[in-house]
Protein backbone atom coordinates (compact mmCIF):
# COMPACT_ATOMS: atom_id res chain seq x y z
CA UNK A 1 0.00 0.00 0.00
CA UNK A 2 3.08 2.39 1.05
CA UNK A 3 4.26 1.80 -2.81
CA UNK A 4 1.01 3.19 -4.13
CA UNK A 5 2.79 6.73 -3.07
CA UNK A 6 4.12 7.74 -6.83
CA UNK A 7 6.87 9.77 -5.00
CA UNK A 8 8.25 6.44 -3.09
CA UNK A 9 11.35 5.68 -4.82
CA UNK A 10 11.83 9.01 -6.40
CA UNK A 11 14.91 11.32 -6.08
CA UNK A 12 14.25 14.95 -6.05
CA UNK A 13 17.65 16.53 -6.34
CA UNK A 14 19.89 14.87 -4.03
CA UNK A 15 17.46 12.89 -1.51
CA UNK A 16 15.82 9.35 -2.19
CA UNK A 17 12.50 9.09 -1.37
CA UNK A 18 12.12 5.46 0.59
CA UNK A 19 9.16 6.09 2.59
CA UNK A 20 6.28 8.13 4.24
CA UNK A 21 6.19 9.53 7.75
CA UNK A 22 3.06 11.45 7.76
CA UNK A 23 0.86 13.65 6.72
CA UNK A 24 -0.19 17.45 8.61
CA UNK A 25 -2.37 20.22 7.41
CA UNK A 26 -0.72 20.69 4.02
CA UNK A 27 2.30 18.60 3.45
CA UNK A 28 3.54 15.25 3.16
CA UNK A 29 6.38 13.92 4.46
CA UNK A 30 9.09 11.36 3.59
CA UNK A 31 11.52 9.64 4.75
CA UNK A 32 15.31 9.84 2.29
CA UNK A 33 18.19 9.58 2.06
CA UNK A 34 20.78 12.57 0.85
CA UNK A 35 22.49 10.38 -1.47
CA UNK A 36 25.76 12.51 -1.37
CA UNK A 37 26.32 12.87 2.37
CA UNK A 38 24.99 9.45 2.94
CA UNK A 39 22.48 11.15 6.14
CA UNK A 40 18.73 10.15 7.15
CA UNK A 41 16.57 13.59 5.72
CA UNK A 42 12.78 14.13 6.08
CA UNK A 43 11.43 15.92 3.10
CA UNK A 44 8.39 18.07 3.39
CA UNK A 45 6.14 17.84 -0.39
CA UNK A 46 3.71 19.91 0.25
CA UNK A 47 0.22 18.26 -0.53
CA UNK A 48 -0.97 17.43 -3.77
CA UNK A 49 -4.77 19.10 -2.65
CA UNK A 50 -2.95 22.29 -2.59
CA UNK A 51 -0.31 22.36 -4.94
CA UNK A 52 -2.34 24.42 -7.84
CA UNK A 53 -2.83 27.39 -4.78
CA UNK A 54 -0.61 30.27 -4.99
CA UNK A 55 -1.23 30.92 -1.62
CA UNK A 56 -0.55 27.66 0.01
CA UNK A 57 2.53 27.18 -2.04
CA UNK A 58 3.89 30.36 -0.51
CA UNK A 59 3.13 29.54 2.76
CA UNK A 60 4.99 26.23 2.17
CA UNK A 61 8.06 28.02 0.74
CA UNK A 62 8.02 30.75 3.22
CA UNK A 63 8.39 28.09 6.17
CA UNK A 64 11.64 26.96 4.63
CA UNK A 65 13.05 30.77 4.18
CA UNK A 66 11.64 31.21 7.84
CA UNK A 67 13.92 28.48 9.29
CA UNK A 68 16.65 27.91 7.21
CA UNK A 69 19.22 30.38 8.26
CA UNK A 70 18.57 29.80 11.79
CA UNK A 71 20.97 27.66 14.02
CA UNK A 72 19.97 26.79 17.07
CA UNK A 73 19.47 23.54 19.11
CA UNK A 74 15.87 23.46 19.76
CA UNK A 75 14.50 24.17 16.22
CA UNK A 76 14.60 21.83 13.22
CA UNK A 77 16.94 22.38 10.47
CA UNK A 78 16.13 23.05 7.34
CA UNK A 79 19.02 21.57 4.36
CA UNK A 80 18.07 22.26 1.59
CA UNK A 81 14.61 23.20 -0.36
CA UNK A 82 13.41 23.67 -4.26
CA UNK A 83 10.87 23.07 -6.97
CA UNK A 84 11.04 20.18 -9.36
CA UNK A 85 8.42 19.70 -12.40
CA UNK A 86 5.48 21.94 -10.13
CA UNK A 87 6.68 19.82 -7.17
CA UNK A 88 7.46 22.24 -4.15
CA UNK A 89 9.75 20.53 -1.33
CA UNK A 90 12.21 21.08 1.46
CA UNK A 91 14.68 18.35 3.28
CA UNK A 92 15.38 18.96 6.69
CA UNK A 93 16.82 17.08 9.71
CA UNK A 94 15.46 13.54 10.28
CA UNK A 95 14.44 13.21 14.15
CA UNK A 96 14.40 9.96 15.22
CA UNK A 97 12.35 10.22 18.80
CA UNK A 98 8.75 10.80 19.89
CA UNK A 99 6.30 13.66 19.89
CA UNK A 100 5.11 15.40 23.16
CA UNK A 101 1.54 14.01 22.37
CA UNK A 102 2.43 10.98 22.14
CA UNK A 103 4.94 11.12 25.48
CA UNK A 104 2.21 12.77 27.28
CA UNK A 105 -0.43 10.01 26.12
CA UNK A 106 1.76 7.02 27.74
CA UNK A 107 1.77 9.55 30.99
CA UNK A 108 -1.96 9.42 30.98
CA UNK A 109 -2.46 5.96 30.25
CA UNK A 110 -0.50 4.98 33.46
CA UNK A 111 -2.31 7.75 35.05
CA UNK A 112 0.67 9.78 35.99
CA UNK A 113 1.54 13.24 35.35
CA UNK A 114 5.33 13.83 33.80
CA UNK A 115 8.25 14.61 36.29
CA UNK A 116 8.60 17.95 37.27
CA UNK A 117 12.89 17.54 35.71
CA UNK A 118 11.27 16.21 32.48
CA UNK A 119 8.38 19.28 32.28
CA UNK A 120 11.40 21.78 33.21
CA UNK A 121 13.61 20.67 30.58
CA UNK A 122 10.87 20.68 27.96
CA UNK A 123 9.49 23.68 28.99
CA UNK A 124 13.06 25.09 28.83
CA UNK A 125 13.78 23.70 25.24
CA UNK A 126 10.46 25.37 23.85
CA UNK A 127 10.79 28.38 25.51
CA UNK A 128 14.30 29.05 24.20
CA UNK A 129 13.24 28.02 20.65
CA UNK A 130 10.31 30.95 20.38
CA UNK A 131 12.92 33.17 22.41
CA UNK A 132 15.23 32.39 19.48
CA UNK A 133 12.09 32.50 17.02
CA UNK A 134 10.92 35.72 18.75
CA UNK A 135 13.89 38.01 18.66
CA UNK A 136 13.99 37.66 14.52
CA UNK A 137 10.78 38.62 14.27
CA UNK A 138 8.39 35.19 13.98
CA UNK A 139 5.90 34.11 15.90
CA UNK A 140 5.02 30.35 15.07
CA UNK A 141 1.55 30.38 16.09
CA UNK A 142 0.66 26.67 16.26
CA UNK A 143 2.65 25.55 19.39
CA UNK A 144 1.21 22.35 20.47
CA UNK A 145 2.97 18.72 21.61
CA UNK A 146 2.79 17.35 18.30
CA UNK A 147 5.02 19.79 17.23
CA UNK A 148 7.36 19.31 20.05
CA UNK A 149 9.76 16.34 19.28
CA UNK A 150 11.40 14.59 21.81
CA UNK A 151 14.56 12.98 19.96
CA UNK A 152 16.26 9.86 21.19
CA UNK A 153 19.48 11.72 21.82
CA UNK A 154 17.74 13.61 24.64
CA UNK A 155 17.26 17.40 22.36
CA UNK A 156 13.78 18.83 22.46
CA UNK A 157 13.02 19.68 19.20
CA UNK A 158 10.37 22.49 17.97
CA UNK A 159 9.24 22.13 14.59
CA UNK A 160 6.16 23.07 11.85
CA UNK A 161 6.77 26.74 11.27
CA UNK A 162 4.23 26.77 8.82
CA UNK A 163 1.76 29.21 9.92
CA UNK A 164 4.14 31.51 11.26
CA UNK A 165 3.75 35.44 11.16
CA UNK A 166 6.10 37.82 10.83
CA UNK A 167 5.32 40.56 13.36
CA UNK A 168 5.84 43.11 11.07
CA UNK A 169 3.95 42.35 8.72
CA UNK A 170 1.58 40.74 9.67
CA UNK A 171 -1.52 38.32 7.81
CA UNK A 172 -4.89 38.39 7.21
CA UNK A 173 -6.10 36.09 9.64
CA UNK A 174 -5.89 33.19 6.83
CA UNK A 175 -4.67 30.43 9.71
CA UNK A 176 -6.17 29.68 13.15
CA UNK A 177 -3.50 27.32 15.11
CA UNK A 178 -5.09 24.63 16.77
CA UNK A 179 -7.72 25.52 19.12
CA UNK A 180 -6.54 23.33 21.97
CA UNK A 181 -3.69 25.70 22.67
CA UNK A 182 -4.30 28.74 20.64
CA UNK A 183 -4.11 32.31 22.98
CA UNK A 184 -7.58 34.25 23.16
CA UNK A 185 -6.10 36.89 20.89
CA UNK A 186 -5.36 34.62 18.14
CA UNK A 187 -8.92 32.72 18.29
CA UNK A 188 -10.39 36.07 17.89
CA UNK A 189 -8.31 36.37 14.78
CA UNK A 190 -4.84 35.03 14.06
CA UNK A 191 -3.25 38.37 12.65
CA UNK A 192 -3.38 39.39 16.16
CA UNK A 193 -0.87 37.13 17.29
CA UNK A 194 2.23 38.20 19.17
CA UNK A 195 4.88 36.52 21.21
CA UNK A 196 3.16 36.29 24.13
CA UNK A 197 0.60 34.60 21.89
CA UNK A 198 3.15 31.56 21.20
CA UNK A 199 4.08 31.53 25.45
CA UNK A 200 0.01 30.81 26.22
CA UNK A 201 0.47 27.97 24.28
CA UNK A 202 3.30 26.72 26.26
CA UNK A 203 1.54 28.18 29.33
CA UNK A 204 -1.57 25.25 28.10
CA UNK A 205 1.10 22.62 27.40
CA UNK A 206 2.93 22.89 30.65
CA UNK A 207 -0.56 23.10 32.43
CA UNK A 208 -0.89 19.53 30.83
CA UNK A 209 2.20 18.07 31.65
CA UNK A 210 1.59 18.70 35.39
CA UNK A 211 -1.89 18.51 35.47
CA UNK A 212 -2.89 15.48 33.06
CA UNK A 213 -4.85 17.52 30.84
CA UNK A 214 -5.38 20.69 29.20
CA UNK A 215 -7.37 23.68 30.93
CA UNK A 216 -10.17 23.42 28.44
CA UNK A 217 -11.66 20.94 26.11
CA UNK A 218 -14.64 20.53 23.82
CA UNK A 219 -15.34 18.42 20.62
CA UNK A 220 -15.80 21.53 18.44
CA UNK A 221 -13.19 23.94 17.86
CA UNK A 222 -15.13 27.17 18.10
CA UNK A 223 -16.77 26.07 21.15
CA UNK A 224 -12.85 24.97 22.73
CA UNK A 225 -11.65 28.62 21.26
CA UNK A 226 -14.41 30.82 22.99
CA UNK A 227 -13.53 28.86 25.79
CA UNK A 228 -9.78 30.11 25.71
CA UNK A 229 -11.66 33.67 24.96
CA UNK A 230 -14.44 33.85 28.03
CA UNK A 231 -13.64 30.89 30.54
CA UNK A 232 -11.07 31.18 33.30
CA UNK A 233 -9.00 28.03 33.67
CA UNK A 234 -9.40 25.38 36.47
CA UNK A 235 -7.42 25.93 38.95
CA UNK A 236 -4.48 23.64 38.41
CA UNK A 237 -4.47 22.20 42.26
CA UNK A 238 -7.98 21.37 41.37
CA UNK A 239 -6.83 19.11 39.34
CA UNK A 240 -3.54 17.98 40.95
CA UNK A 241 -3.13 19.00 44.90
CA UNK A 242 0.40 18.14 44.71
CA UNK A 243 0.92 21.34 43.17
CA UNK A 244 2.01 24.21 45.51
CA UNK A 245 0.42 27.50 44.98
CA UNK A 246 3.29 29.63 43.62
CA UNK A 247 3.04 26.48 41.04
CA UNK A 248 -0.66 27.40 40.46
CA UNK A 249 0.18 31.55 40.71
CA UNK A 250 2.76 30.24 37.65
CA UNK A 251 0.75 28.51 35.42
CA UNK A 252 -2.67 31.11 35.74
CA UNK A 253 -0.42 33.89 35.03
CA UNK A 254 0.61 32.11 31.70
CA UNK A 255 -3.02 31.61 30.87
CA UNK A 256 -3.89 35.43 31.74
CA UNK A 257 -6.87 36.33 29.02
CA UNK A 258 -4.26 39.51 28.36
CA UNK A 259 -1.42 39.08 26.79
CA UNK A 260 -0.03 41.96 28.62
CA UNK A 261 -0.81 40.12 32.02
CA UNK A 262 1.52 37.23 30.82
CA UNK A 263 5.50 36.72 30.95
CA UNK A 264 7.08 38.76 28.43
CA UNK A 265 9.57 36.00 27.40
CA UNK A 266 9.80 32.25 27.43
CA UNK A 267 12.76 32.38 29.71
CA UNK A 268 11.22 34.63 32.60
CA UNK A 269 8.09 32.17 32.27
CA UNK A 270 10.01 29.08 32.81
CA UNK A 271 12.57 30.71 35.00
CA UNK A 272 9.50 31.19 37.48
CA UNK A 273 7.79 27.97 37.27
CA UNK A 274 11.40 26.31 37.98
CA UNK A 275 11.33 28.65 41.10
CA UNK A 276 7.91 27.54 42.05
CA UNK A 277 8.48 23.96 41.91
CA UNK A 278 11.69 23.96 43.43
CA UNK A 279 9.44 25.75 46.23
CA UNK A 280 8.31 21.95 47.30
CA UNK A 281 11.35 20.22 46.91
CA UNK A 282 14.14 22.03 48.03
CA UNK A 283 14.42 19.23 51.16
CA UNK A 284 15.47 17.22 49.34
CA UNK A 285 14.68 17.46 45.38
CA UNK A 286 14.27 14.13 44.30
CA UNK A 287 11.42 13.97 46.61
CA UNK A 288 7.90 13.30 44.66
CA UNK A 289 9.70 13.86 41.12
CA UNK A 290 6.32 11.85 39.73
CA UNK A 291 2.75 12.20 40.77
CA UNK A 292 -0.33 10.08 39.60
CA UNK A 293 -3.74 12.07 37.78
CA UNK A 294 -6.48 11.65 39.91
CA UNK A 295 -8.74 9.12 38.28
CA UNK A 296 -11.01 11.67 36.49
CA UNK A 297 -8.22 12.56 34.42
CA UNK A 298 -7.52 9.09 33.33
CA UNK A 299 -8.78 9.00 30.14
CA UNK A 300 -7.80 8.67 26.69
CA UNK A 301 -6.82 11.93 25.50
CA UNK A 302 -8.62 14.12 22.11
CA UNK A 303 -6.02 12.72 19.43
CA UNK A 304 -3.62 15.15 18.27
CA UNK A 305 -3.41 16.42 15.18
CA UNK A 306 -0.15 15.31 14.01
CA UNK A 307 2.27 17.18 12.57
CA UNK A 308 4.45 15.19 9.74
CA UNK A 309 7.73 14.36 11.14
CA UNK A 310 9.51 10.89 11.66
CA UNK A 311 8.24 9.87 14.80
CA UNK A 312 10.64 6.88 16.96
CA UNK A 313 8.97 3.91 18.96
CA UNK A 314 10.70 5.57 22.44
CA UNK A 315 12.37 8.25 23.96
CA UNK A 316 15.58 8.42 26.12
CA UNK A 317 13.84 7.20 29.28
CA UNK A 318 13.69 9.33 32.78
CA UNK A 319 13.00 7.26 35.66
CA UNK A 320 12.90 8.24 38.94
CA UNK A 321 13.46 5.60 42.50
CA UNK A 322 11.01 7.66 44.67
CA UNK A 323 7.55 6.66 45.23
CA UNK A 324 4.46 7.56 43.50
CA UNK A 325 2.11 9.82 44.80
CA UNK A 326 -2.26 9.39 44.34
CA UNK A 327 -3.70 12.02 43.99
CA UNK A 328 -6.63 12.64 46.73
CA UNK A 329 -10.04 11.04 45.09
CA UNK A 330 -11.89 14.30 45.64
CA UNK A 331 -9.55 15.69 42.76
CA UNK A 332 -11.43 16.01 40.09
CA UNK A 333 -11.54 17.83 36.93
CA UNK A 334 -14.01 20.93 36.82
CA UNK A 335 -17.21 20.18 35.20
CA UNK A 336 -16.91 21.94 31.37
CA UNK A 337 -20.11 22.75 29.91
CA UNK A 338 -21.76 20.25 27.15
CA UNK A 339 -21.93 23.07 24.60
CA UNK A 340 -20.90 25.91 25.58
CA UNK A 341 -23.24 27.98 27.68
CA UNK A 342 -21.55 31.81 27.63
CA UNK A 343 -24.69 32.86 29.77
CA UNK A 344 -23.60 31.41 33.22
CA UNK A 345 -20.10 32.53 33.27
CA UNK A 346 -18.31 36.02 33.54
CA UNK A 347 -17.43 37.41 29.85
CA UNK A 348 -14.51 39.16 28.80
CA UNK A 349 -15.01 42.58 26.34
CA UNK A 350 -12.40 42.57 23.70
CA UNK A 351 -8.57 43.16 24.61
CA UNK A 352 -7.13 46.26 24.96
CA UNK A 353 -3.48 47.51 25.44
CA UNK A 354 -0.50 48.64 23.43
CA UNK A 355 1.72 46.20 21.95
CA UNK A 356 5.55 46.61 20.54
CA UNK A 357 5.59 44.92 16.98
CA UNK A 358 8.77 43.71 15.38
CA UNK A 359 10.54 43.97 12.31
CA UNK A 360 12.00 40.80 10.20
CA UNK A 361 11.81 39.20 7.26
CA UNK A 362 8.40 38.47 5.53
CA UNK A 363 7.38 34.84 6.90
CA UNK A 364 3.59 34.65 5.50
CA UNK A 365 2.75 36.30 2.42
CA UNK A 366 -1.09 37.33 2.58
CA UNK A 367 -3.33 39.12 0.31
CA UNK A 368 -4.47 42.26 0.46
CA UNK A 369 -1.40 43.85 3.06
CA UNK A 370 0.04 43.92 6.11
CA UNK A 371 -2.80 45.53 8.26
CA UNK A 372 -6.38 46.04 8.65
CA UNK A 373 -8.30 48.68 9.50
CA UNK A 374 -11.98 48.51 11.17
CA UNK A 375 -12.34 50.83 13.93
CA UNK A 376 -11.13 50.04 17.25
CA UNK A 377 -12.52 49.30 20.49
CA UNK A 378 -13.91 51.98 22.48
CA UNK A 379 -13.92 51.66 26.50
CA UNK A 380 -12.37 50.32 28.67
CA UNK A 381 -10.89 46.33 29.11
CA UNK A 382 -13.42 44.51 31.62
CA UNK A 383 -11.46 42.22 33.18
CA UNK A 384 -12.74 38.84 35.39
CA UNK A 385 -10.77 38.38 38.68
CA UNK A 386 -9.08 34.90 38.59
CA UNK A 387 -9.41 32.40 40.56
CA UNK A 388 -8.35 32.61 44.53
CA UNK A 389 -5.00 31.86 43.97
CA UNK A 390 -4.29 34.95 42.29
CA UNK A 391 -0.54 36.11 41.44
CA UNK A 392 0.71 38.06 44.11
CA UNK A 393 3.20 40.93 43.90
CA UNK A 394 5.58 38.67 46.35
CA UNK A 395 5.74 36.41 43.57
CA UNK A 396 5.19 37.61 40.52
CA UNK A 397 5.96 40.76 39.13
CA UNK A 398 3.90 42.58 36.60
CA UNK A 399 5.52 41.95 32.73
CA UNK A 400 6.20 44.70 30.69
CA UNK A 401 5.70 44.59 26.90
CA UNK A 402 8.98 43.50 25.62
CA UNK A 403 11.40 45.60 23.03
CA UNK A 404 12.42 43.34 20.91
CA UNK A 405 15.91 43.70 18.68
CA UNK A 406 14.81 45.56 15.35
CA UNK A 407 11.66 46.25 16.67
CA UNK A 408 9.51 49.38 16.59
CA UNK A 409 7.31 50.64 19.28
CA UNK A 410 3.53 51.37 18.36
CA UNK A 411 1.41 53.95 19.91
CA UNK A 412 -1.54 52.21 18.45
CA UNK A 413 -3.82 49.64 20.34
CA UNK A 414 -3.88 46.03 17.99
CA UNK A 415 -6.26 46.32 15.49
CA UNK A 416 -9.57 44.64 17.02
CA UNK A 417 -13.37 44.46 15.31
CA UNK A 418 -15.87 47.24 15.74
CA UNK A 419 -17.69 47.13 18.89
CA UNK A 420 -20.07 50.19 19.73
CA UNK A 421 -21.93 48.29 22.26
CA UNK A 422 -19.22 47.11 24.31
CA UNK A 423 -21.93 46.08 27.41
CA UNK A 424 -24.76 45.28 24.71
CA UNK A 425 -26.37 42.09 24.44
CA UNK A 426 -23.96 39.12 23.30
CA UNK A 427 -24.39 37.14 20.20
CA UNK A 428 -21.71 34.40 18.50
CA UNK A 429 -21.35 33.62 15.33
CA UNK A 430 -20.43 30.55 14.33
CA UNK A 431 -19.73 28.89 10.86
CA UNK A 432 -17.68 26.97 8.30
CA UNK A 433 -17.96 26.19 4.61
CA UNK A 434 -21.72 25.11 4.81
CA UNK A 435 -23.08 26.71 7.72
CA UNK A 436 -23.85 29.80 9.52
CA UNK A 437 -25.27 29.62 13.25
CA UNK A 438 -25.97 32.77 15.14
CA UNK A 439 -26.34 31.76 18.53
CA UNK A 440 -28.01 34.39 21.55
CA UNK A 441 -25.81 34.11 24.63
CA UNK A 442 -27.40 37.12 26.11
CA UNK A 443 -30.17 37.25 29.00
CA UNK A 444 -32.83 38.49 26.58
CA UNK A 445 -34.05 37.19 23.60
CA UNK A 446 -32.79 39.72 20.31
CA UNK A 447 -34.60 41.42 16.90
CA UNK A 448 -33.46 39.98 13.67
CA UNK A 449 -34.66 42.56 11.46
CA UNK A 450 -32.49 45.76 12.27
CA UNK A 451 -29.36 43.44 11.39
CA UNK A 452 -27.10 43.40 8.23
CA UNK A 453 -23.49 41.58 7.02
CA UNK A 454 -21.72 42.40 4.47
CA UNK A 455 -18.29 40.51 3.08
CA UNK A 456 -15.71 42.82 1.52
CA UNK A 457 -13.29 42.30 -0.84
CA UNK A 458 -9.61 43.05 -0.54
CA UNK A 459 -10.30 47.15 -0.31
CA UNK A 460 -13.25 46.59 1.92
CA UNK A 461 -16.04 46.96 -0.99
CA UNK A 462 -19.27 45.18 -0.17
CA UNK A 463 -19.52 41.84 -2.54
CA UNK A 464 -22.28 39.88 -0.66
CA UNK A 465 -24.97 40.81 1.37
CA UNK A 466 -27.24 39.62 3.72
CA UNK A 467 -30.40 41.39 5.64
CA UNK A 468 -31.81 40.29 8.80
CA UNK A 469 -35.50 40.25 7.33
CA UNK A 470 -34.47 37.27 5.77
CA UNK A 471 -34.69 35.45 9.17
CA UNK A 472 -37.06 38.14 10.94
CA UNK A 473 -39.87 37.11 8.35
CA UNK A 474 -39.82 33.18 9.59
CA UNK A 475 -39.47 34.40 13.57
CA UNK A 476 -38.96 37.80 14.72
CA UNK A 477 -36.16 37.45 16.94
CA UNK A 478 -33.40 34.70 18.38
CA UNK A 479 -34.36 33.65 21.62
CA UNK A 480 -32.09 32.97 24.66
CA UNK A 481 -29.56 30.32 23.72
CA UNK A 482 -30.97 29.40 20.25
CA UNK A 483 -29.85 30.10 16.97
CA UNK A 484 -30.75 31.58 13.57
CA UNK A 485 -29.18 29.60 10.88
CA UNK A 486 -27.87 29.90 6.97
CA UNK A 487 -27.02 26.20 5.63
CA UNK A 488 -25.92 25.85 1.97
CA UNK A 489 -27.83 23.23 0.44
CA UNK A 490 -26.37 20.12 -0.51
CA UNK A 491 -23.10 21.06 1.61
CA UNK A 492 -23.94 18.61 4.67
CA UNK A 493 -22.55 17.58 7.19
CA UNK A 494 -23.03 20.99 8.52
CA UNK A 495 -21.80 22.54 11.58
CA UNK A 496 -24.79 22.91 13.55
CA UNK A 497 -23.18 23.92 16.99
CA UNK A 498 -23.57 22.40 20.45
CA UNK A 499 -24.21 25.80 21.67
CA UNK A 500 -27.41 26.25 19.74
CA UNK A 501 -28.84 22.89 21.79
CA UNK A 502 -30.74 22.30 18.51
CA UNK A 503 -32.70 25.03 19.35
CA UNK A 504 -32.99 26.97 15.66
CA UNK A 505 -35.92 29.81 15.58
CA UNK A 506 -35.16 30.93 11.98
CA UNK A 507 -33.73 28.99 9.22
CA UNK A 508 -32.74 29.55 5.42
CA UNK A 509 -31.31 27.48 3.12
CA UNK A 510 -29.11 29.15 0.54
CA UNK A 511 -26.65 27.73 -2.81
CA UNK A 512 -23.69 28.77 -2.08
CA UNK A 513 -23.42 31.04 -5.28
CA UNK A 514 -26.40 32.85 -3.66
CA UNK A 515 -25.53 37.04 -3.31
CA UNK A 516 -26.36 36.89 0.46
CA UNK A 517 -23.49 34.10 1.17
CA UNK A 518 -21.36 35.88 2.88
CA UNK A 519 -18.96 33.78 5.12
CA UNK A 520 -17.57 31.87 2.81
CA UNK A 521 -13.40 32.04 2.04
CA UNK A 522 -13.00 33.66 -1.61
CA UNK A 523 -9.79 34.65 -3.05
CA UNK A 524 -10.31 38.19 -2.87
CA UNK A 525 -12.37 38.11 0.90
CA UNK A 526 -11.39 37.22 4.05
CA UNK A 527 -14.21 39.03 5.97
CA UNK A 528 -17.34 40.56 6.83
CA UNK A 529 -19.19 43.09 8.86
CA UNK A 530 -21.73 43.72 10.87
CA UNK A 531 -24.07 45.94 10.87
CA UNK A 532 -27.09 47.49 13.08
CA UNK A 533 -29.49 49.69 11.79
CA UNK A 534 -26.77 50.59 9.18
CA UNK A 535 -23.86 50.96 11.78
CA UNK A 536 -20.97 48.52 11.71
CA UNK A 537 -20.90 46.93 15.32
CA UNK A 538 -18.82 44.15 14.65
CA UNK A 539 -15.74 42.72 11.92
CA UNK A 540 -15.13 39.15 11.44
CA UNK A 541 -12.52 37.00 9.86
CA UNK A 542 -14.15 34.06 8.06
CA UNK A 543 -10.90 31.98 8.41
CA UNK A 544 -11.56 32.65 12.50
CA UNK A 545 -15.10 30.17 12.42
CA UNK A 546 -16.21 32.43 15.17
CA UNK A 547 -17.21 35.92 15.90
CA UNK A 548 -18.40 37.54 18.76
CA UNK A 549 -20.85 40.41 18.42
CA UNK A 550 -22.76 42.80 20.66
CA UNK A 551 -26.24 44.70 19.98
CA UNK A 552 -27.53 46.68 21.45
Amino acid sequence: MMNSDPLIGRRLANFQIDGVIGRGGMAQVYHGLDMVLQRPVAIKVIDTRYRDNPAYARRFVKEAQAVATWRHENIIQIYYADEEAGLSYFAMEYIDGLDLGKFLTQHSAAGQCMPYSEVLRIGRAVAQALDYAHHRGVIHRDVKPSNVILANDGRVVLTDFGLAMDMEQGSLGEVFGTARYTAPEQARRSSDAIPQSDLYSVGVILYEMLTGVTPFDDPSPTSMALQHMTLPPPPPRRLNPDLTEATERVLLKALSKNPRDRYPTGLELMAALESALQVKHSIPAKQSSRHSLPASAVQPPAPYAQSPRQLGDAVAGTTTSTPTQRLPSQATRPEISQGWRPARYWRYLLFGGIVLMGVGVLIVSQRGGASLSPTLQPGTVAEAKPPSSAPTSENIGVPVATAWPAATASSAMPIMPTVLYPNGRRFVILYNDSSLYMHNAASTAGALSSLAFEQLDASAAVINRFEGWRWSQHYPRVEIDSCARIEIRGSSPYLRPAECQGRYNSSITASRDDSYVFWIMREDSSQFRVLWNKQEVARCEIAAGVCEVFLP
